[in-house]
């Protein structure tokens, strides 16, 4: 589909997910696929969000999205499997981390800052590249996430409120179609 990133399958998932050298790196991509969110949002996203203070993972993580003239929040339930990466993570970052830092995921540079948003873009991109995957990119994570709800009979309007879409229009130019979504859709129509 030109100039949309690539809706990514199972299986380049799991091949991505070997290629990803880091915890870090693991735990951003895997933030993006079972949350949908933008990369500039995943890369701010700080630890108290994520963590409580006894270092547990928290049941929800709670986004805030500036919008032209208000303030709107995004409530997301964190998925078991980004549960058990958060918490490998969170392991990770108690044996290596040497200065305090808020962000979940920091600049390896400066720990008072969080990576960049083109740093997070080409490691994933690297990533995709190094094991042949063709037009993915950091925003890949946010089409598969919201596409695959959508795949799964999950209501437009619950997916635009974990995406943040202004309104549905926005949203479902995000949605791809499956073909064989399609297919079915025809076979459906008994008269």
């Amino acid at each position: 589909m030109p100039g949309k990133a690539k809706v990514l399958t199972s299986k380049e998932i799991q091949t991505v997910l070997k290629v990803l050298k880091t915890p870090r790196d693991k735990t951003l991509f895997l933030t993006g696929l079972y949350t949908g969110l933008r990369i500039s949002e995943i890369i701010a996203i700080e630890q108290l969000d994520v963590y409580t203070t006894r270092g547990g993972v928290r049941n929800v993580l709670k986004i805030t999205r500036l919008k032209k003239k208000n303030t709107v929040y995004s409530n997301i339930p964190i998925h078991p499997k980004l549960r058990e990466q958060l918490e490998r993570y969170k392991k990770h970052l108690d044996e290596v981390v040497q200065q305090p830092t808020d962000w979940l995921f920091f600049a390896a540079d400066d720990p008072t800052t969080h990576i960049g948003r083109i740093r997070a873009h080409n490691i994933l991109t690297a990533a995709f590249q190094s094991v042949g995957i063709e037009d993915a990119s950091s925003h890949s994570m946010r089409r598969t996430c919201l596409t695959n709800m959508s795949r799964a009979g999950i209501p437009l309007r619950t997916i635009q409120e974990i995406s943040g879409h202004a309104n549905l229009g926005q949203l479902q130019e995000y949605l791809a179609v499956d073909p064989a979504d399609s297919h079915k859709a025809i076979l459906s129509l008994k008269y």
